[in-house]
């Protein structure tokens, strides 16, 4: 193993950390924003508002092209249903109704998913171990959600499914970009892209619906929630993206440790959220599916 690898490794790892444990404060402050009164249509149409126009802000100052041909526009369009507008309002229904920590918990299956759906698409092989992740991962979930389900104060079946399409949603997004991403492309003015057309498909259901987040009214601990939101996930966002460009979906995608750790951490210190025993033992179940499923030699190290 060469010098130049060692240290490749160790600056995409360190990159993994920033954008995962930014990252799992979002889930948090998701909660806030929420139960500050704000509907998720609105807040999600503003997430994508804020963090596009800082990102393609900041590619305008650099200079940093962007390509607007028609086959680019149709994959920002379909990256932002499936990275902005679908995960980020999802995340605004459940965070109240599950708790911050354990929508975080269910973000360890975006590798676990993505290796699966890899699988099926014929980029990834199967192998006896990583299978067995996908197994785990499968177990976890089942210990997470079926203790809950029905129990006095538990988690209702709607709350559990609309949280798994979180990870869902993340993982095609992954794969979307790894596989029809724009050849040669800054990060920044990408995610800005994905994030700006995420929020233009949202404004006309958040009109419709006149669930508009109005913020010319004096502002609340939920407006500032979520102006720190948008800008953790450009960042975020951002940084995963790049490092998914170099090193392909199934070695990025494990920022998704950090998060999750540090998302039920921030869960635990902002609202007191405590855990039964199964969701720690399916905590531990999931972590080891993830290294089981982790790729075993990077894609690309560049």
């Amino acid at each position: 193993m060469s010098l130049t690898f060692d240290r490749a490794r160790l600056w995409f790892l360190f990159l993994l950390v920033v954008a995962g444990g930014s990252w799992g404060l979002f889930f948090a402050l998701a909660r806030i924003a929420s139960e500050g009164g704000h509907h998720p249509f609105g807040l999600t149409f503003w997430q994508g508002v804020g963090g596009g126009l800082l990102l393609l802000s900041i590619a305008a100052i650099r200079r940093t092209p962007l390509p607007l041909n028609p086959r680019a526009i149709g994959f920002y369009v379909i990256c932002g249903v499936f990275g902005t507008t679908l995960p980020t309002g999802l995340i605004f229904y459940v965070a109240p109704n599950i708790g911050a920590g354990l929508l975080a918990i269910t973000m360890t299956l975006v590798p676990i998913m993505t290796y699966g759906a890899s699988i099926v698409l014929g980029i990834d092989k199967p192998a006896a171990l990583r299978l067995g992740g996908l197994a785990l991962g499968f177990v976890a979930i089942l210990m997470i959600m079926l203790p809950s389900i029905g129990a006095e104060g538990g988690v209702a079946l709607l709350w559990a499914l609309l949280a798994l399409l979180v990870p869902a949603c993340f993982t095609i997004e992954n794969l979307l970009l790894a596989l029809r991403g724009p050849e040669g492309i800054d990060p920044i003015p990408l995610v800005g892209a994905l994030q700006l057309c995420g929020a233009l498909l949202m404004l006309p259901l958040a009109l419709a619906t006149d669930n508009f987040m109005d913020i010319t009214v004096p502002w609340t601990q939920a407006h500032w929630a979520s102006v720190l939101m948008f800008m953790i996930n450009a960042l975020s966002y951002t940084v995963f993206l790049y490092v998914l460009q170099r090193t392909g979906p199934v070695f990025a995608s494990q920022a998704t440790y950090v998060a999750t750790i540090t998302g039920i951490l921030w869960g635990m210190v902002i609202f007191g959220e405590t855990h039964a025993i199964w969701i720690w033992l399916a905590l531990f179940v999931l972590m080891a599916g993830m290294a089981l499923v982790q790729e075993r030699k990077t894609e690309r190290m560049a």
